[in-house]
């Protein structure tokens, strides 16, 4: 038990994480005695999802910049975490706030910018989660890569339509669209290329 925590902390921590905010907002909206529990719940879904989803963005260009090949296997679950998160926040959205008035809800998608970018984010998401699998990998191979490269896409989208949504407080999505634009340059091929050149320079230093 203690070899299997030392090898997989970082992945049981995810899902404590996961689980555990879905928790506090299932028992927030519940209990919390909020003036409005839906905005509430909705507003959180929606940066907790981004923050999952930046995080996951985040693990490939960092265990490669740090050495630690580990870190990519929570890529998965980070990535899944944060389209749940979405999903939630859409359900929040449409059915808690709107009560499913499609009229009402395609008025915002023609009205208001950050809706329809939104919406096209959490479109592209779908096939990266479905196709998720090690069993979907194998039979998409190397379309497979192609195909979860429109996360390149998807998720500077999330972070417009937090930038489009938000009027007053422009700090914290443009936090997340630096955060967003500097792993967009770690992963060009030439920055990719001399991260690589310095890591290999550091284990033969290190090994003399």
């Amino acid at each position: 038990m203690l070899d299997w925590l030392r090898r997989n902390w970082h992945r049981l921590l995810v899902h404590v994480i996961g689980v555990g905010l879905a928790i506090w907002l299932i028992v927030m909206y519940q209990f919390g005695d909020l003036a409005l529990p839906e905005r509430f719940v909705m507003l959180r879904t929606g940066m907790i999802s981004l923050i999952f989803l930046a995080a996951s963005f985040a693990c490939t260009p960092i265990s490669k910049l740090i050495g630690w090949r580990r870190l990519t296997l929570i890529r998965r679950p980070l990535g899944l975490y944060g389209f749940g998160f979405a999903l939630a926040h859409l359900f929040v959205y449409a059915w808690l706030e709107n009560a499913l008035e499609w009229e009402l809800i395609w008025r915002d998608l023609g009205e208001r910018r950050a809706m329809l970018v939104g919406l096209i984010a959490l479109l592209l998401l779908v096939p990266l989660a479905i196709t998720s699998t090690t069993g979907w990998q194998r039979r998409l191979g190397k379309r497979w890569k192609m195909l979860h490269r429109l996360v390149y896409l998807a998720i500077p989208l999330a972070v417009a339509h937090f930038y489009l949504l938000d009027r007053d407080f422009k700090e914290v999505p443009l936090t997340f669209a630096i955060i967003v634009a500097s792993l967009l340059i770690l992963r060009l091929p030439l920055v990719k290329l001399a991260s690589h050149s310095r890591i290999v320079k550091n284990v033969k230093i290190h090994s003399k």
